[in-house]
């Protein structure tokens, strides 16, 4: 019985340190990253320190990003106009896939929020 007791309190602890911190930075988001999608021409994202380029089929915008990390919410401001305002999207990033999800980034209805993902380069 004591035995049982010390494997399991061991096995518990070794379960807690190996526990890595699973937030997202803004380290993770580094690079380039392409819309996974059907159509043939797909939107871009590049993140490069606090700036987010959002290139699109038809236009492209140049952004400031910041993270809440603890909500998961990816904040967006036009970079040459921040007086327009801040949008915010919750943000999801599968580091085994290196999927990123995005949630609200294209225009929806509000009942329907869009996800859309992209895979890193």
């Amino acid at each position: 019985m004591t035995r049982k007791i010390i494997w399991t309190f061991s096995v518990l602890i070794i379960l807690v340190s190996c526990e890595k911190d699973m937030t997202l930075d803004t380290a993770d988001l580094q690079g380039t990253w392409t819309e996974q999608t059907n159509n043939s021409v797909k939107s871009k994202l590049i993140f490069e320190n606090e700036t987010l380029y959002f290139i699109k089929p038809s236009n492209s915008d140049t952004l400031t990003f910041r993270l809440d990390k603890k909500k998961e919410l990816l904040f967006l401001a036009l970079k040459f106009n921040p007086s327009s305002g801040e949008s915010n999207h919750k943000i999801l990033l599968n580091r085994k896939s290196e999927e990123l999800s995005i949630w609200g980034l294209f225009p929806s209805i509000p009942e329907q929020v869009i996800e859309t993902k992209f895979k890193k380069e």
